[in-house]
């Protein structure tokens, strides 16, 4: 497409839909819903800057680093990075729309769609890497569409950089890549793989991705094992009804949208040098289907699919196009599943009404298969500062002497998590954990005498020590989360000694090194 022919972005069609989605996720924060569980973990993750993490590829973590560092620790600081990537999404997928040749028509009824999607609100309102893959997804197809557009050497070279960040932030892109080029090779555009720019991108992708390549190796690359551990918990209680039946209820209205998108780019005579993106979406659904993969994996190839469907809208419909945004209408029956806009309470009963008088279970469905009155990650928001402020009460009931020698322990990560984002606000000392990245953390020497550890199971007896006083159990209204609260004392040996075989052992059991 000759870009002096190209239509810009409508300004006050940009305008409306930012300013939308800001108060959108205001409403959410205002709401008091706390921290997730996974928050909490990635947000730890930007007080040890590395190249990887046991969880992933690092950027999640450098973006929690600059985060604190320039806006603090608080909810809204935590929440702000992911909706500022909701935000640039927004402007993108704008700008891909003109990319295909379309006008204000289509700009407006992509990006409600967008806007309004219960699942684009929800990885915009937790900080997690879904929002940013989102993001690089979209940045990937853009990439591409200029690269068709324009068939430049810097299009090539910034689709190699998109690539680039994409994998490191998360290896799932690898799909949407793989899916991706499969779908060029079915179409005429093939040809544009035969240059030498493609191998320059490719270059710049992987010199961007080697050193966490190089960490994946140095640990004996964790990711292999933390797919494992998913497949064995998550993904063996997922059906393919489970797979398909939330890709038309992901986005509600939204389908109006995508299916006409998917539609149009594989008929619009025009579209068709941009074919590859439908053929990436189906590819990418079948691969998915056959790896048993999550239902929310395919999310970031739709944005593509709304960009086509706003252009079909336009150009098959025209002015009366704009008809379609009041059935847009009945997303906001749908936004609570993603967005938290109704207070805790209020959410629960209306989760209960949507699942028992509407029969629509599938949004209070849990990874473990059960079906339940809130949300899992709604009730993943709930239980955590109420458990700091437990620890700290026993904590700080100790005498000074007795806290030197006390550390604090996490079973999980989210328990973990918790304690280190509010260790400052209640004076605690940063605490100790054996699961996910905790592991990589922990001091390799340490002297104690007591411990106060917080589990997500019954756990009376401990290795460093002889006598356990149980403290309390605590399950917070609408948390997921029951913690088991235990004090240890009287040392069994030589505490110091005892520690660094322990966490010796625990770490070359997890990583193949100490």
């Amino acid at each position: 497409m000759n870009s002096s022919s190209q239509p810009s972005i409508h300004r006050n069609t940009l305008i409306g839909l930012l300013v939308s989605k800001f108060l959108l996720h205001l409403v959410a924060v205002l709401n008091g819903y706390g921290l997730h569980r996974d928050e909490f973990l990635y947000l730890a993750e930007g007080s040890h800057p590395m190249w990887g993490y046991m969880e992933g590829p690092p950027i999640i973590g450098w973006v929690a680093g600059l985060s604190r560092l320039v806006f603090g620790t608080s909810v809204w600081a935590a929440k702000f990075p992911v909706l500022l990537v909701g935000m640039l999404s927004l402007y993108l997928l704008l700008k891909l729309v003109t990319e295909l040749g379309g006008g204000k028509r289509g700009q407006l009824i992509a990006g409600v769609a967008w806007l309004l999607s219960p699942v684009f609100l929800g990885s915009n309102a937790l900080f997690q890497p879904v929002s940013f893959n989102q993001f690089c997804w979209l940045l990937i197809g853009l990439a591409w569409v200029r690269v068709v557009n324009h068939e430049r050497a810097k299009d090539w070279y910034i689709l190699g950089l998109v690539t680039g960040l994409a994998l490191m932030t998360k290896y799932s892109v690898v799909f949407y890549l793989l899916a991706l080029l499969v779908g060029i090779l079915l179409t005429p555009q093939r040809k544009l793989l035969a240059g030498k720019y493609l191998w320059r991108a490719a270059a710049i992708a992987l010199l961007m991705w080697l050193p966490n390549l190089a960490w994946q190796f140095y640990y004996d690359f964790p990711v292999v094992s933390h797919m494992q551990e998913l497949a064995e918990t998550q993904l063996v209680n997922l059906s393919l009804a489970d797979f398909l039946l939330p890709q038309f209820l992901f986005h509600t209205a939204g389908v109006f949208v995508w299916i006409p998108g998917l539609y149009y780019l594989f008929t619009a005579e025009r579209l068709h040098p941009y074919r590859s993106l439908a053929w990436a979406y189906l590819l990418l659904m079948f691969l998915l289907i056959a790896l048993s993969g999550k239902a929310y994996y395919t999310m970031g190839a739709y944005t593509s699919l709304m960009a086509a469907g706003g252009l079909f809208w336009e150009e098959k419909v025209g002015q009366k196009s704009l008809w379609l945004l009041p059935v847009f209408a009945v997303n906001f029956l749908f936004i609570p599943f993603g967005l938290p806009v109704l207070p805790i309470d209020k959410m629960q009963t209306f989760g209960v009404f949507i699942r028992d008088e509407v029969g629509l279970a599938a949004p209070l469905r849990w990874e473990d298969g059960e079906y339940r009155d809130l949300s899992q990650d709604y009730a993943d928001m709930h239980g955590w500062e109420e458990m700091v402020q437990a620890v700290a009460k026993e904590y700080h009931q100790l005498a000074p002497e007795d806290k030197a020698n006390c550390f604090i322990y996490g079973g999980n990560y989210g328990q973990a998590g918790a304690l280190s984002f509010y260790r400052k606000k209640y004076d605690l000392p940063e605490p100790v954990s054996y699961n996910a990245s905790f592991i990589l953390w922990v001091p390799r020497e340490m002297t104690f005498d007591r411990q106060i550890s917080v589990e997500d199971y019954p756990q009376p007896a401990s290795e460093f020590f002889q006598r356990t006083d149980t403290l309390l159990v605590q399950h917070s209204p609408f948390a997921r989360e029951t913690h088991y609260f235990y004090y240890y004392t009287e040392p069994s040996s030589d505490p110091a000694a005892a520690w660094r075989e322990e966490i010796k052992g625990r770490i070359i059991d997890r990583v193949g090194r100490y």
